[in-house]
């Protein structure tokens, strides 16, 4: 009997949309939480690295039909930490990206897929730092804001790719 094995390579390019400044609030929470894990911060240490490792699982993992990926990280003392990395939104195409931590907080992403060119992109529009309430008005807010920007980038993507 001969066993074949498979590789299935999925590679997504993660885009992470800029405001109309140039600036990208993923890119520039993500840089902060990073930069307080240099400063010492071992509570962000932590974070940057399961976002990183998150967001690379997103790079090349197909993302499945139910929309949820899970994912088990490992602390710096070998203990497994399980993460619900995908959440689907009630604003449908949009998915949550989590990185769940009481300190300094629970990192939330909004992005949606996009098929361009035969290329699969994951969008990134919006992204904050959960703090003690499950649903802020904030993480609303950016929702909202992120279906916009979704239904503008549908009508004429090359505006936001070029």
């Amino acid at each position: 009997m001969k066993i074949y094995i498979l590789y299935n390579i999925i590679m997504n390019t993660i885009i992470y949309l800029e405001d109309t400044n140039g600036v990208s609030e993923v890119e520039q929470l993500i840089s902060k939480i990073a930069y307080q894990g240099i400063e010492g911060d071992t509570d962000a240490q932590h974070l940057a690295k399961y976002i990183r490792q998150g967001l690379e699982v997103l790079e090349s993992t197909s993302i499945p039909t139910n929309q949820r990926i899970q994912a088990i990280f490992e602390e710096d003392n070998g203990d497994k930490r399980t993460f619900q990395l995908l959440k689907p939104l009630r604003k449908v195409p949009l998915l949550e990206f989590r990185v769940n931590r009481s300190v300094p907080g629970a990192f939330r992403a909004i992005f949606f897929q996009y098929d361009y060119e035969g290329e699969s992109l994951l969008v990134f529009t919006k992204a904050l730092l959960k703090r003690g309430e499950p649903n802020p008005p904030e993480l609303q807010g950016k929702i909202e804001d992120s279906y916009n920007i979704y239904l503008d980038f549908c009508r004429d993507p090359n505006k936001y790719l070029d």
